[in-house]
């Protein structure tokens, strides 16, 4: 199923042996101003390292959509009009910021340029309305907020529901791992069907405190991440393998460490950042633990 990820395939069934026994308390983000103490219903959930969000019951809802929505995308493209104008978007309050602790993913898809050069224009926009719609949902699902919309890919924003950095990481890592399996389960075989080409795909995340800011003008704004975070993701997708996960230290430092197991350290001669204080390196993972079949998953004890 994952001959073009590049990934070791592990054996889940003897990670989840130990992988929810762990009784190490989650990793505090370094450079937090002030981490939150979780309130006592958390503190069973802090444990666990990943959680049952990946289920059947939304496995299913991915599959039903594609479905589903074939057949309306092509009818949507056949109905295409002219158009001279951008459509208006709600005004909304200009120049107001947020300072909050947040990962960032981008999700990109490989030499996709290259890849439409080859293609009608309607082609593609089938492909783009059946990939990128499923990321963007699969990012909410567990709260994230899209950020940007770049066409072949997404920016997303993790962290505005909670305080808690290591249920940020793990919203955000979970987020990933999803993507990852509807794209190799799913949307790559749905296009090989097609007799469409495969679009190989990358990501990226990083976490920092960041600057959440609505820029622009009336009736012409939108909303932007500052910060080294959005930086960072955004370079560590371009350094991942093709189907593959790249993380920051930070986010790495705030995953449970019994999924440590499944990052290796990278080393590329463009990554080139590190702390401002201590000057050390800062350092970066590829991330290779994927989902398993979600109705093993769900039966599964944490």
């Amino acid at each position: 199923m994952y001959q073009d990820s590049k990934i070791s395939p592990k054996d889940w069934s003897g990670l989840l042996q130990h992988l929810f026994t762990s009784s190490s308390k989650p990793p505090i983000f370094p450079y937090s101003l002030q981490q939150p103490r979780p309130i006592k219903s958390l503190l069973k959930d802090l444990k666990s390292p990943l959680t049952k969000k990946w289920n059947p019951s939304f496995y299913g809802s991915i599959r039903n959509r594609l479905a589903r929505q074939t057949r309306q995308k092509i009818q949507r493209i056949r109905n295409i009009t002219n158009g001279l104008t951008m459509p208006e978007i709600t005004a909304v309050p200009i120049g107001s910021a947020k300072k909050m602790v947040a990962a960032i993913l981008f999700f990109d898809l490989e030499d996709f340029s290259a890849t439409a050069s080859k293609l009608s224009n309607e082609v593609i926009l089938y492909m783009l309305n059946t990939i990128i719609p499923e990321m963007m949902y699969i990012a909410r699902y567990w709260n994230g907020e899209i950020e940007k919309n770049t066409g072949d890919g997404i920016m997303a924003i993790f962290g505005t529901e909670t305080r808690n950095n290591f249920l940020i990481v793990r919203d955000v890592i979970e987020s990933a791992m999803a993507m990852r399996y509807i794209m190799l389960t799913d949307i790559h075989p749905k296009f090989i069907n097609e007799v469409l080409p495969i679009l190989n795909f990358r990501i990226g995340i990083d976490m920092e405190e960041v600057l959440v800011s609505r820029i622009g003008i009336k009736n012409s704004n939108f909303l932007t991440v500052v910060g080294g975070a959005a930086n960072r993701a955004s370079k560590l997708q371009s350094l991942s393998d093709a189907n593959g996960i790249c993380i920051g230290e930070n986010i790495y430092r705030n995953l449970n460490p019994l999924l440590h197991q499944y990052c290796k350290e990278g080393i590329h001669e463009d990554w080139n950042w590190s702390y401002t204080r201590a000057k050390a390196p800062y350092k970066f993972f590829h991330y290779n633990a994927n989902w398993p079949d979600p109705k093993k998953w769900v039966k599964m004890k944490l």
